[in-house]
């Protein structure tokens, strides 16, 4: 009967408490990936940033979960360089357009001439992170915050609607996340 009820207590022992112990170890709670981290504080701290579009943004560029603070600068810069060139290549060929107003094409003429400074300004910005001179940095990035606004006042001055509404919005998304950042840095 010994024997019995041994083999009875591993069975049960076996059947009870296996399913509740795992040969993995423990889970560790995993750490807030910098990008996640960063962009909540940012978007908690200014309407202007939303948590979704700051997160996808600077995670669609290679290396920014592994990145640091300094890196995520970086990235958010490129990024806001990248759609600026873009949207002032835009407002270039939408000038080429037929019919357009004289009033029409100095709006969208004041928005590639922004926008093209704006990128001139957040690349030189991108090379003051990258050499410590993190105030003049803020400053360039401060003044490439204003080319959306810009260049939508125009539009809005004239009582038109903007044809680059969502490049000046994704722009001053993308300013505001690189200011942010680089205020961070200290």
């Amino acid at each position: 009967m010994g024997r019995f009820t041994s083999v009875f207590l591993s069975f049960l022992l076996f059947v009870v408490l296996l399913p509740h112990v795992s040969s993995r170890p423990a889970a560790v709670p995993a750490r807030r990936s910098i990008v996640s981290e960063t962009c909540n504080q940012i978007a908690r701290a200014d309407p202007n940033v939303d948590f979704a579009f700051c997160s996808q943004s600077l995670r669609s560029a290679a290396g920014s979960d592994g990145a640091d603070l300094r890196g995520l600068a970086i990235i958010s810069l490129k990024l806001a360089v990248a759609n600026a060139t873009s949207a002032a290549t835009r407002a270039k060929a939408l000038l080429k357009g037929n019919g357009l107003s004289r009033y029409y094409k100095s709006c969208l003429d004041a928005c590639r001439v922004v926008y093209a400074d704006a990128a001139s300004e957040l690349r030189d910005a991108t090379g003051m992170i990258r050499s410590g001179r993190l105030v003049d940095a803020r400053v360039y990035i401060s003044a490439a915050v204003d080319a959306p606004v810009v260049c939508e006042d125009g539009f809005q001055d004239g009582g038109l609607a903007s044809p680059l509404a969502e490049e000046d919005g994704d722009l001053m998304q993308l300013a505001v996340i690189a200011l942010a950042i680089a205020v961070r840095l200290g």
